[in-house]
């Protein structure tokens, strides 16, 4: 799985194999696409580019691309003895008086005599630096046919149309090569995948890079910088794609788990307002009571007297001729007021009523003023309101505790 990751990250699993070939003024261009799925490679496209700027459209430049140069620059030959000398000594044999620093060789070294190929570095500079200029990340490039060196193993013995050559092939082995032009498409079936014979070098590059071989040459340095570009410009894209898509989605996250506790957090506040309220109400509530309460424990205390007792006393002496409006005991002192006190008038008696005959009137004051339980009788007021009828209201002081 871990393998897998890294492979995916490093390159993906989708190839593409280009091949150039045909003059420089009219150059052609056989495109491939493959996929990788379940260890099988899959063809998905391959198509006939005339120019190359045709080409970026085509594919996705986070895939890794490789170039098979198969133009006429390139020189091939294979050595007619067996060699087993340097890298250097087979060119020089292949092509004698060559000078190195100013080219691009490949070996193919299959049985006992090698295949050497080699190009000028401008032609294959130039087309990589085309290449680059489309903003295309090439991963490797190869000259002539010598990528075909991967799928020789799984071809029948005979010869092999390949672009512009015609190779033989015994045993497995490259056994000759040589230029041969031909328009004809030949269909060839290699592990089961059906190719012609036009995108026969980009499948052979691809199908190297996956075996992880490369040939003897001397550009080696110049395809371990592109592939190691290609991977950074691709690690780079995808570890920068994913770290956008994860604070993307952890802005979101946190964004959603804000929106939430935000909601919670205007529930509480709107609940504590409530209670809030609630409390001040409670709180109105308590102090009313506690004062009805004071109330109450104030009447309490004053109905455990004799006053009910004195009261029925008075009531029994009220001569006929007077007629009662009110009976107050324990007036209030003071009108009642928000948060003071109750003040009484204790052992107060305040009466109101109608006279009909001063003379009665006088008398039963009289005899109030006798009784063992008033301690004082007063009249406060004496108001005629007729010739034989007033209105009174007078004050008796009871000893309540008698």
């Amino acid at each position: 799985m871990i393998g897998k990751l890294r492979t995916y990250l490093k390159e993906g699993f989708t190839y593409y194999g280009l091949e150039i070939t045909g003059a420089e003024e009219a150059l052609a261009y056989a495109f491939l696409e493959l996929k990788k799925s379940k260890n099988q490679l899959l063809i998905v496209n391959k198509v006939k580019l005339n120019h190359l700027n045709e080409l970026p459209g085509r594919l996705n430049k986070k895939n890794p691309l490789f170039v098979c140069i198969n133009t006429p620059n390139i020189l091939t030959k294979k050595l007619e003895s067996e060699s087993n000398g340097s890298a250097e000594a087979m060119v020089n044999q292949a092509f004698p008086n060559i000078d190195l620093n100013n080219i691009y060789y490949e070996i193919i070294q299959q049985g006992t005599t090698p295949i050497v190929i080699l190009s000028k570095k401008s032609p294959v500079d130039r087309i990589l630096k085309e290449l680059r200029e489309l903003n295309l990340q090439v991963s490797r490039f190869s000259l002539g046919v010598s990528a075909l060196e991967s799928i020789v193993p799984f071809l029948e013995d005979g010869t092999l149309h390949a672009s512009n050559y015609l190779i033989g092939v015994d045993n497995g082995v490259l056994t000759s090569i040589s230029v041969h032009a031909s328009k004809e498409n030949l269909l060839y079936t290699i592990s089961g995948l059906e190719l012609s014979s036009s995108y026969l070098l980009p499948f052979s590059q691809i199908l190297r890079k996956l075996n992880q071989k490369s040939g003897v040459s001397n550009f080696t340095e110049v395809n371990t910088k592109l592939e190691q570009g290609f991977k950074n410009f691709r690690v780079f894209t995808q570890v920068l794609k994913y770290a956008l898509l994860f604070f993307i989605v952890l802005l979101l996250g946190n964004f959603l788990t804000y929106n939430h506790y935000h909601g919670k957090v205007g529930q509480l506040n709107d609940l504590l307002a409530a209670t809030s309220s609630q409390k001040d109400e409670l709180t109105l509530l308590d102090e009313s009571v506690k004062r009805k309460q004071e109330r109450v424990e104030t009447l309490s205390a004053s109905s455990n007297s004799k006053a009910t007792y004195y009261l029925d006393l008075f009531a029994q002496r009220i001569p006929s001729s007077i007629l009662l409006n009110e009976i107050k005991y324990q007036p209030l002192a003071k009108p009642v007021r928000e948060k003071k006190p109750i003040m009484l008038e204790e052992g107060v008696l305040l009466v109101s009523g109608i006279s009909k005959d001063v003379d009665a009137f006088s008398f039963w004051i009289e005899e109030l003023e006798k009784q063992e339980w008033v301690n004082s009788v007063e009249t406060l007021d004496y108001n005629y309101v007729g010739k034989t009828t007033s209105n009174f209201l007078i004050e008796i002081g009871i000893h309540a505790n008698r």
